[in-house]
């Protein structure tokens, strides 16, 4: 009697299918956590460029908006493929705002979020209604 030892092909198919179902369901919970990962990481960065200011505020009596140059800073570990990091100037209450500006060399524009903003109060707001933005 001759035995065959192997897999057959709709074993193989069936294998693949699985793996296919389980990549479907799963890759947009992982896209999804990516996202807010990135968007966790510019929000601390937001967070250290304003206190930044405001400590160089209380020690010359100005703001140093060059802090922020070429979309990010010197201590800001924001990955600039996936957020600009800007200052936006302006008057009052609303001194100026920090701003993380998604890009879509990697997508970040899908985000639930959008654009992130941070005031000279600490307030921050997101463009987008989105779920734990801040």
């Amino acid at each position: 009697m001759n035995e065959q030892k192997g897999v057959t092909l709709i074993e193989l198919l069936v294998a693949v299918a699985i793996i296919g179902i389980l990549t479907v369901i799963a890759y947009p919970s992982y896209e999804s956590h990516v996202f807010k990962g990135h968007r966790s990481q510019a929000m601390a960065d937001l967070m250290k460029i304003q206190l930044t200011l405001e400590e160089k505020y209380t020690q010359s009596g100005s703001y140093d908006f060059s802090i922020v140059a070429a979309d990010t800073c010197a201590f800001c570990e924001t990955d600039t493929t996936r957020y600009h990091l800007t200052i936006k100037k302006g008057s009052g209450m609303d001194k100026y705002k920090v701003v993380a500006t998604p890009q879509t060399d990697k997508g970040q524009t899908k985000d639930e979020c959008g654009i992130l903003y941070l005031n000279a109060a600490g307030v921050g707001t997101a463009e987008k209604i989105g779920g734990g933005c801040w």
